[in-house]
Formats: C-alpha cells, structure tokens, sequence
C-alpha cells in the first residue's frame, strides 16, 4: 500500500551512498579535517552549549553578518543552512518546477541529482572531459526549458577545476530566465592562480548562486553548517521556503568562531599542499594515474575494481572511497590526511599493489 503513495518522482532517485567510516581504520574517505575541529570553535560550542533550551535565531543573523564583512557583502546576500546540501534542496524547493530543465555534469557530486529529482526536475546530464567539468557542453546544453545548472569547482571527485574565462564564456552565454548555481565546498583549499572570482558576479547581480560549507577546511562536519551567497532578490525567498531553526545554536557559534581561527585554518592549508605533494610523488613511484587536485583528496584511476580494492585496503587499516557511485567503477577518491595517515596510506598501497 506504502508504495502506491510514493510519487512517481521519488521512486528512480537512488540513495546517497557516504564515505565508510570501519570501526580500526584510518577515515580518508570522506574529505573531512585531519585536524578536528578549530579550537575557536569548540571553545565557542561549549560556550553555547548551556543555552540549548532555547531556539536558534532562526536567520543566523551573527553568522550572516560575520560572512557579509568578510566577503564585503551585506547580509542580504547570504543563506545559512543545514550543511550546504540543505541549501541546495531549498534552491530546488523555490525554484524548480515539474518538467524544468536541470543540467548536470556526469560523475559527480549526487545531491544536485537527489535535489532535482525530489521536484521532479528533468535531469540533462553532460559528459565530461578527461573527468573534468567541460562548460563548453554544458552551454552547448541550455535550451529554453533550462532552469537551474549545477556546477562545482573545485569538482568532485576530480579535483580539478574550470577556469575563470571558462565561467565567463558559459556566463555571457546563460539566458535571463536559468540559474546557475556553484558548489565551491572545496575551494578554500585551491592554489591555482586562474579560479573564478564568483563573488565578483553576485555582486554585478549575475543570476549566480555561491555555495560554501564549514564542513571541510573549517573542521565542523558534525555540526552540519553551510551557506549560499547570491543577489538578496535570489536569497530572499529561501526564508519562505526553509525549515525554520534549521542551523542550530551550537552550529551557528562554532561557525563564527570558525571563521577567526587563522592558525588553524593556515595549519590546515598546509598540510593539504604538503599532503597532495607527497602523495603526488608516491603514486608516480606506484604507476597510479591521477589528477593533480585543488581540493583536499586526489582522485585516482586504478583501471581495476574500485570496490574490491577498497575492500582490501579497509582490512589493512585504511578507508578510502570507491567511486563507483560517481559512476567510476574503477576510481578512487582519497582524502588528504595527516602526514602519518598518508605514510600509511601508502605503505597499504604498496602491499596491494
């Protein structure tokens, strides 16, 4: 009986599948910090934690006003949410309708899928090229009946990322009426020298919406915090349609403490360039191909069983994804660990291969 109730939409979307955290194992599945959480943040956390009997603001209008100066926006210009995946679903609650186009490059991050599907977007998937994000197709790809696009740079699982010019071409190409929305949940941990200044399109008041997360280089995965940045007239009707108290009071204070811990965020950083060095160096020694990353795991291509692989290195203490949810049977994605996790991490390599 259950299943006559379903809507149709609802019975062809698959289910997430996240990293495996075994119980022994070193987690480099998943992206997550190395280091935990900012110190700043677990100080504020506690802090906070003694009011829990009351509601969060439910605008996190500290946490608004904390990002509007650092990216010298205003409040008007920001989104808080249940991780950044939670925005992305609110995007898709406010503006996709039944039968709405929505572009998405192949193998790569499932939620833009999840989220479309649950509104019944009609997905157009674009191939990629050597597994990077090919804006080219995707502009090739817009049609009248295009609503949203789905971009995100640094990509995942790759790594790699589009250019500026690259954005900019897809941009003066982009009809009035689609939205284009890019997840940069990585992008803190990029040293390239070519990335899109995506701010700069919010504030031209381009139909553009910035997603970012303090998941990854801030620490606070667990507490599940992320927010969109776009022109106040996208962001306003978000209040209408999200969950109210979404963000919760612990989540909100770690967030702006977050944000001022430079230690641990320069800390962070370098240890992810040393980390990708080191591992860049070790899987030519092993004959791995990969694709140097602007985030903080390395996509490998293994040319064999992903799944089976992993299997046998989750028995030698490590945990690492398979991407075969991507689609990519045959790939990895290892996350940048801790100098030690990463000596590891290849001593395993080695004895499988």
């Amino acid at each position: 009986m259950a299943g006559a109730l379903i809507r149709p939409a609802v019975e062809g979307i698959p289910e997430y599948v996240p990293g495996k955290a075994v119980k022994g194992t070193i987690k480099l599945s998943s992206n997550e910090n190395p280091f935990g959480p900012s110190p700043k943040a677990l100080k504020a956390i506690a802090k906070e934690a003694k009011k829990l009997q009351v509601y969060p603001d439910q605008k996190a209008t500290l946490l608004r006003a904390a990002l509007a100066k650092k990216f010298q926006l205003a409040p008007e210009n920001f989104i808080c949410g249940n991780g950044s995946d939670d925005i992305m679903q609110t995007i898709a609650a406010t503006y996709l309708n039944p039968g709405d186009e929505v572009i998405i490059s192949k193998n790569t991050f499932s939620v833009y899928e999840l989220v479309s599907r649950i509104f019944a977007g009609r997905l157009v998937f674009v191939e990629t090229k050597n597994y990077e994000i090919d804006l080219e197709r995707i502009a090739q790809a817009i049609t009248d009946k295009t609503k949203i696009i789905w971009l995100t740079n640094p990509n995942n699982p790759s790594g790699t990322v589009f250019t500026a010019q690259a954005l900019e071409q897809l941009l003066q190409k982009l009809p009035e009426n689609v939205l284009v929305v890019v997840d940069e949940a990585y992008v803190e941990f990029a040293d390239c020298k070519d990335l899109p200044d995506t701010i700069k399109y919010v504030k031209e008041g381009k139909n553009l919406i910035i997603l970012r997360t303090f998941s990854k280089y801030y620490g606070l995965a667990g507490l599940r915090i992320g927010y969109g940045i776009a022109k106040p007239e996208i962001i306003k009707p978000f209040f209408k349609v999200k969950m109210p108290f979404n963000v919760s009071r612990l989540a909100q204070a770690g967030a702006v403490a977050a944000l001022t811990d430079k230690t641990f965020l320069k800390k962070t950083y370098k240890n992810n360039i040393a980390g990708k060095k080191y591992l860049y160096q070790e899987l030519d020694k092993l004959g791995l191909e990969y694709k140097k990353s602007e985030a903080n795991f390395i996509f490998i291509d293994l040319k064999r069983p992903a799944d089976e692989f992993c299997q046998r290195l989750i028995k030698l203490g490590v945990s690492v994804r398979p991407l075969t949810s991507f689609g990519l049977p045959e790939a990895i994605r290892v996350s940048i660990g801790t100098g030690e996790q990463s000596k590891k991490l290849i001593s395993e390599f080695v004895k499988i291969l």
